[in-house]
């Protein structure tokens, strides 16, 4: 219940993302969105102290981690930008697909058929979904598919970490660092985006806020989860976030899916869960063969 609660929460502060547009610039969206999650984690991290930092994993994991979640931000943010909410929900939802295409092509690892079976029905469902040739298919697709790759990535490094850093610890870093970046990327640009920053009016501020706690709040929701559950349990569960993306895209915006597009979101879905359940079963064998 926990993870479907996380999923829900991330599917509303993408709804909120929707809502604002383009009133304000990404980099200020994206650096508001760190910044509160770095303050909140924080403070959290303040009262485990400072000896667990020293057991934070390796570095430059922990750099790359982080640079890993802010270009998927930024491809996620983007994209809803441009595409209705499920339609952006479901591709960026492709990662588990990504992931095996990684362990084969960069990895070298052997990938079953099966697996190989369920990223060509992915890859028909995300046809389904953008529906090449016709008025839906526009080249703001790159942007969750670019989502969705970024996130298999960061997993990885995810994964890594976890066997030595503690989860507070990586996820306040995370937000750290990617605050650092944000922010002398905004210096860098000040000339051009504090005329922009002036413009946005209070209410785009007030809903900018809201985006950044409920992203917050469903990241620690998620490490709760997690604390209670392995990862390969929880994977599953976190596609409810399509079906709250598309009940908040009907709710807020009266964008109900077409036939097809929902199909293709089923079908990406099954493609998804069908890819985790296997790398599940598979775990236990190859820790045997070791």
């Amino acid at each position: 219940m926990i993870m479907v609660a996380a999923t829900g929460t991330f599917a509303a502060s993408d709804s909120v993302v929707k809502a604002i547009g383009s009133s304000v610039p990404l980099l200020a969206l994206l650096w508001v969105r760190y910044l509160f999650q770095a303050g909140v984690l924080g403070l959290w991290q303040a009262r485990l102290g400072a000896l667990s930092l020293r057991s934070s994993g390796t570095f430059k994991l922990q750099l790359l981690r982080a640079f890993l979640l802010l270009i998927n931000s930024a491809c996620t943010f983007a994209g809803l930008r441009s595409l209705p909410l499920p339609v952006a929900t479901s591709l960026a939802m492709m990662a588990p697909l990504v992931s095996t295409l990684l362990a084969a092509v960069v990895l070298n690892e052997d990938v079953s058929r099966s697996k190989w079976c369920m990223v060509f029905l992915g890859f028909a469902g995300m046809l389904m979904v953008v529906r090449p040739g016709s008025g839906q298919f526009t080249w703001a697709v790159i942007f969750p598919i670019g989502a969705a790759a970024t996130f298999a990535c960061f997993q990885v490094v995810s994964s890594k970490l976890s066997r030595t850093a503690d989860a507070i610890t990586t996820n306040f870093l995370t937000a750290l660092v990617s605050t650092c970046a944000l922010t002398l990327l905004l210096w860098a640009d000040k000339t051009a985006l504090i005329p922009e920053i002036r413009s946005v009016e209070f209410g785009s501020w007030f809903g900018v806020l809201a985006m950044a706690s409920l992203s917050t709040f469903g990241h620690l929701l998620m490490l709760q989860a997690l604390r209670r559950t392995p990862l390969a349990v929880l994977t599953p569960f976190g596609y409810a976030q399509l079906g709250f993306a598309t009940v908040f895209s009907w709710i807020f915006f009266r964008q109900v899916p077409s036939v097809w597009t929902a199909l293709g979101m089923a079908v990406i879905a099954l493609s998804g869960i069908g890819t985790v359940l296997l790398h599940a079963r598979s775990r236990p064998q190859s820790g045997n063969n070791a």
